[in-house]
């Protein structure tokens, strides 16, 4: 072991502690996951119930490039003889979702920018060139801010941020700094549904796109010029190939053990105290330490002597979700990976999330059925039905309400599809904010830690970097740059990042 080698304690193995667990073992460190569940994954995870598999978690994979980069990172690191996996497979699909409205419109989002703008067109009567631009605009606003907002730190300045900050300057007056993520959409679609279809991305990250900025709009690009894609194994194969690249490089997760505290002296962090499920209390010796936890139980809990952010712990939550995992007998030919079958007025539907912790009478539904690319998560002729809508975070305010909404989710789907589907349903379960909260430590169970609802939400988000214990540093979720897929291997990159310029 070098010198340089240290002792890396993660707490969490979700998709970011994999992710910080494969850079810190590839930069020479000794690693050590605790995690309190008995498997890998955090929100990423899956379930089997009568015959049927469902994806727990995230259903959405965009920007494979950022796994295909910790693949890549790990086959150059590797020990000689590592018994590394095959590299991770996926498909790129042809369209993003099968959209649904009451009034019988349908639209096909197309893959190709192209044939998606002329479908926009027939359906809606919305100049194709209008669409186009818009799309347009959307990639060329995340080229010039990734590298700024999404990419690096924003709390730790360098002299490499300058070329980055020039190259974004020079887009930055066509940059939507202003206003809302409706507003802008409303005024350069001008059509209800397609204004509809584009509010959609602020829930990519528990957001209401009356209320989130209109830099937003950076979001449909991953989607629409960053392409869909489909994993191999479903959506639980990324948290299986993180695993088993970790573990090649050496990385030792120890399952059923919960971290209790982060222990330090003198200004710097010196170990994890860890409890297992026999009861057994164990201390991990670290050098650094990376919490993957959610931070508002990573200060709560593990440092509760430390001084917490309170300015941030008290931001606006996320939404969070109700999901139905459904077995359902049949096939549906007009639905395919993912469907939204939108509600009547969405700024009432968000309005009633705010006031009364759910949708209302008339949610938008959102349905995930792998077996439609992966036919062996059903049965023959059966379907797998992922079902989710929004809902506050409010474990205690949206448990007695989940017979309410799986009621008002039937009804929604037989006005918008035509088709009862209860009776076909052979196999039941599903998740709420109080069940999200005690599987994964995040907070009342939102999804994103903290929601984009304020212009100055990218700021508020937790920084990478402890300021007040030298060695701790932060990935996940409930930190910088934020929640999903992308952002959380985003996260655990930007904090190896800081790590090596620090520790």
């Amino acid at each position: 072991m070098s010198a340089a080698c240290k002792n890396v304690v993660i707490i969490g193995a979700g998709v970011a502690g994999m992710a910080a667990a494969i850079r810190m073992a590839a930069q020479g460190h000794r690693v050590t996951v605790l995690e309190a569940a008995d498997e890998p994954g955090g929100k990423l995870r899956e379930r089997q119930q009568g015959g049927y598999r469902f994806d727990v978690g995230p259903s959405l994979f965009t920007w494979p490039e950022l796994v295909l980069e910790l693949d890549t990172l790990a086959r150059k690191s590797a020990p000689k003889g590592a018994h590394l996996p095959p590299p991770f497979a996926f498909e790129r699909l042809d369209r993003s979702t099968h959209y649904f409205w009451e009034d019988g419109s349908r639209l096909t989002a197309w893959s190709d920018h192209e044939a998606f703008s002329l479908e926009c067109e027939s359906q809606f009567g919305v100049p194709a060139q209008r669409v186009a631009k818009h799309l347009a605009h959307s990639t060329n606003s995340f080229e010039a801010t990734r590298r700024i907002f999404l990419e690096q730190s924003l709390h730790d300045w360098s002299r490499k941020r300058n070329g980055k900050w020039r190259a974004a300057a020079r887009f930055a007056h066509r940059l939507p700094w202003l206003g809302t993520l409706h507003r802008w959409n409303r005024q350069r679609l001008r059509e209800t549904h397609l204004i509809q279809l584009f509010d959609r991305y602020a829930t990519y990250n528990g957001s209401d796109p009356h209320r989130a900025p209109a830099m937003m709009h950076v979001i449909p690009h991953l989607e629409h010029t960053g392409g869909t894609y489909f994993p191999r194994e479903g959506m639980i194969g990324i948290t299986r190939h993180l695993y088993r690249l970790a573990t090649a490089l050496g990385v030792e997760f120890a399952f059923e053990e919960r971290a209790l505290k982060i222990e330090h002296r003198e200004g710097r962090v010196t170990a994890v105290l860890s409890q297992n499920a026999k009861g057994i209390e164990r201390t991990h010796e670290a050098n650094l330490v990376i919490s993957n936890a959610d931070v508002w139980p990573t200060y709560r809990t593990l440092l509760p002597e430390l001084k917490a952010p309170e300015h941030i712990l008290s931001q606006e939550r996320s939404t969070s979700g109700v999901i139905f995992y459904w077995g359902v007998r049949g096939e549906r030919p007009e639905l395919h990976l993912h469907n939204i079958l939108f509600s009547r007025n969405y700024a009432d539907e968000f309005k009633s999330i705010t006031d009364d912790g759910t949708p209302g009478a008339d949610p938008t539904v959102y349905i995930h059925i792998s077996s439609k690319l992966k036919p062996d998560d059903a049965p023959e002729g059966a379907e797998n039905w992922f079902v989710m809508v929004n809902v506050a975070a409010d474990p205690a305010g949206i448990e007695a309400k989940i017979p309410a909404i799986r009621r008002q989710v039937l009804a929604k789907i037989e006005r918008t599809l035509g088709v009862d589907v209860e009776p076909l349903i052979e196999t039941e379960s599903h998740f709420s904010p109080g069940i999200i909260e005690s599987r994964t430590g995040s907070h009342l169970g939102a999804l994103y830690g903290a929601s984009s609802n304020n212009p100055l939400s990218a700021f508020l988000r937790h920084r990478n970097r402890s300021t007040q214990l030298r060695g701790l540093y932060f990935c996940g979720g409930s930190v910088h740059p934020g929640g999903g897929i992308p952002l959380c291997l985003l996260s655990a990159r930007i904090t190896a990042e800081l790590i090596e310029q620090y520790a």
